[in-house]
């Protein structure tokens, strides 16, 4: 079985990981097999068990190590932005640039989600918390500034993030919609989706103005009159 130039060149925890990433994403973790992840790696399986140890262990370093790298550019991003509205968009940014260049996480994280997190590691859930708080922490700077409405922080952030995870995953099923429908087949990249969702949801967030709020309180009052 062919491997990338990257696999082969890398040591043999990261051959391994690598891997593994792609035969979860592909056949889930049960559907997954040992014999195929040692294959791939270019490693027997002694060496494998070895590196990083039995199933289990290995798909907690597929998930842990790769929500890891996603946090840290998530906290980059959101430290390097300005205002609260850039700092929700430059973590969208991120989260979709993130998701092209490891394509095997979104289909982990999908798998998961369908069936309640069965076999998601505790400590997952812990990185997973973390992530929430970089959005939930921008949420709170936008709501304290005045630019932000109060909103859950929690539903607004699986409604951002699944959002946009979805649509990076649907791709395909996209492009066939879109030609049953009669309707422009557009290339969409990461970017542009990362643009879509958040224009969507800094509207949806956005405090109405001062100016407008008077007039709408205005409005109710002459209209209870």
């Amino acid at each position: 079985m062919k491997r990338s130039r990257s696999a082969v060149a890398a040591d043999p925890h990261e051959r391994i990981v690598a891997a593994a990433a792609q035969v979860f994403a592909s056949s889930g973790f049960e559907g997954a097999r040992i014999d195929e992840i040692a294959e791939r790696a270019g490693i027997n399986k002694a060496m494998l068990y070895y590196h990083v140890g039995d199933k289990e262990r290995l798909y907690s370093a597929v998930l842990l190590e790769s929500i890891e790298r996603a946090l840290s550019l998530l906290r980059a991003a959101a430290a390097t932005a300005g205002s609260p509205s850039e700092k929700l968009q430059a973590v969208l940014d991120t989260l979709a640039a993130f998701g092209t260049s490891n394509p095997e996480f979104i289909p982990l994280i999908m798998r998961e989600v369908a069936s309640g997190g069965r076999n998601l590691p505790d400590e997952m859930f812990v990185r997973m918390g973390a992530v929430f708080r970089v959005v939930g922490d921008v949420l709170a700077e936008g709501v304290e500034q005045g630019v932000f409405r109060p909103t859950d922080p929690l539903l607004t952030h699986v409604t951002l993030v699944g959002a946009l995870m979805y649509l990076l995953a649907t791709e395909p099923v996209r492009q066939r919609v879109a030609r049953a429908a009669g309707l422009p087949v557009a290339d969409h990249n990461p970017a542009h989706l990362a643009r879509h969702v958040g224009n969507l949801f800094l509207h949806g967030l956005e405090a109405a103005p001062a100016a407008s709020r008077k007039t709408v309180t205005r409005k109710r009052r002459e209209g209870s009159r």
